[in-house]
């Protein structure tokens, strides 16, 4: 006997470099994130959050469960100094 209390998740719409995109709602580590947005592994990851760039580290963890979220891809800036 299976017991099924969760649904199966739903579908939001964010914005990844002005481009929509429908993603599962749910939680996500920064890497899976950018594999769920198609964002290259070796790029960073920003989520805008009231006009300024919050860089979403790759063992981040975010959660997602409505649509309208907008994030910035970028190469990754300069190393350490």
């Amino acid at each position: 006997m299976t017991h099924e209390h969760s649904h199966p998740p739903h579908k939001i719409a964010v914005t990844i470099n002005a481009h929509r995109k429908e993603i599962d709602a749910g939680k996500y580590t920064g890497s899976t994130l950018k594999e769920a947005l198609g964002v290259p592994a070796d790029y960073e990851l920003d989520q805008v959050l009231s006009g300024e760039f919050v860089e979403i580290a790759d063992s981040a963890k975010i959660v997602l469960e409505k649509s309208g979220e907008h994030f910035v891809s970028h190469v990754r800036r300069g190393g350490s100094s």
